[in-house]
């Protein structure tokens, strides 16, 4: 262990901590890259093996710090709830192959498409729906787009923009379906005259 580390005492570490715990703290402190571990309950220090210089500014900083990101959280969870039922909704559509909901960023937030896919959809949706806009402004300057439809020979994207995220649907091309129902409908008049 490196001189700047503090020893973990075991007579030190909180009682609710079980054996396993106790465990993991111990073998996180021998990697080399962790400078040291602090446990906070209730914005009060339990257990720090940080070293000393950096003790002080930490206990200042840290559960100010905890708190804003705790409230960001909760932000973010309420507006997801809130979306919840919109997509699953979408979802219900037999048509629907995927959602996914970005930040504005552009990264993915919520899918139900793998991670790769999503992310390079939320990341080129994000680039085209700024050139569309751009574009938008250029044309009538108190324009503004409020959905993006793209169709492709494989599928149809729709992607509905918003200040702080953009929800992409994934579905197949309509076109497609109706070839689809043209289809059975003439095998269905095949087999009625087949019948006759």
């Amino acid at each position: 262990m490196p001189a700047y580390k503090r020893e973990i005492d075991t007579r030190d570490l909180p009682s609710e901590f079980d054996t396993n715990t106790v465990n993991t703290i111990k073998r996180i402190e021998k990697n080399t890259n962790v400078v040291g571990i602090m446990h906070f309950h209730q914005n009060n220090v339990q257990l720090c093996t940080v070293p000393e210089s950096m003790t002080n500014i930490l206990i200042n900083k840290l559960p100010s710090l905890t708190s804003i990101f705790q409230h960001s959280i909760g932000e973010i969870t309420a507006s997801l709830n809130e979306i919840n039922p919109v997509v699953d909704r979408i979802m219900e559509d037999d048509s629907v192959e995927g959602v996914i909901m970005t930040n504005k960023e552009g990264i993915p937030i919520l899918t139900n498409v793998n991670l790769m896919a999503a992310t390079n959809h939320g990341l080129g949706m994000k680039r085209l729906g700024e050139m569309t806009k751009i574009s938008t402004k250029e044309i009538d300057i108190f324009d503004d787009v409020l959905v993006l439809r793209l169709i492709t020979k494989k599928i149809e994207i729709i992607v509905a923009p918003n200040k702080e995220f953009n929800i992409i649907v994934m579905q197949h091309a309509r076109d497609k379906q109706k070839i689809n129902k043209s289809n059975k409908q003439t095998k269905i008049d095949t087999k009625k005259l087949i019948k006759q």
